[in-house]
């Protein structure tokens, strides 16, 4: 089959192995995977990850929350991409970011690096269904459950961190709305030392 003609018939721009033996029947699986490795060769095709493929030319921007579902789901984009789009830490971030009820990976695909990381069942929630993004305050949370066990309890741990900078686009109500979600004490006392510390900060700038 010509490569124009699969991708017409295949009418998505990320597919998987099984659908391409679908798409070609009754062709032989064996030739199929044959065309599947020429075309990956030829640059007409990119493999995700073993058995996951997209067209080339099918554009990343727009697409990133179908990359990710299709790489690993369920899951959505939180943590440091999420804050830093909303400024929330300073640092750029140059990879993907996103929790799952799965165990945590990574991968590291020719559109990007993707980082899952395990949550509870419990607390997965909070985010946009369709462009799998998390609001603000879950990311916020996602990411001292995450990291919290590298953080202290101090004024000096958060003024070197930077976070109260964003603390004020941040609405606490749903954070520790959120953060119950956990049902984590250590979780719950490192919010409210953040908030503590961030409201005593914006009460002297």
């Amino acid at each position: 089959m010509k490569l124009k003609d699969f991708r017409k018939k295949m009418r998505k721009g990320i597919f998987s192995t099984t659908e391409a033996h679908l798409v070609t029947f009754p062709a032989n699986p064996a030739m199929t995977n044959l065309q599947l490795h020429q075309w990956k060769k030829n640059s007409d095709i990119i493999a995700l990850k073993r058995g996951l493929f997209m067209f080339s030319d099918y554009s990343v921007s727009g697409h990133e929350s179908e990359i990710a579902r299709s790489l690993y789901s369920p899951c959505y984009f939180s943590l440091q991409q999420v804050l830093s789009l909303h400024g929330i830490i300073s640092e750029a971030t140059f990879s993907y970011t996103l929790v799952t009820t799965k165990a945590t990976r990574h991968f590291r695909t020719p559109v990007g690096h993707f980082y899952y990381h395990k949550i509870k069942k419990e607390a997965f929630t909070g985010f946009d269904s369709k462009m799998l993004i998390a609001e603000k305050e879950k990311a916020l949370v996602d990411y001292f459950y995450l990291y919290g066990k590298d953080f202290e309890v101090t004024d000096s741990f958060w003024e070197d961190s930077r976070l109260e900078v964003g603390a004020a686009k941040v609405n606490f109500q749903k954070v520790f709305r959120y953060a119950k979600l956990f049902n984590s004490r250590k979780l719950e006392t490192l919010l409210h030392n953040f908030y503590s510390y961030a409201k005593s900060h914006q009460a002297h700038s």
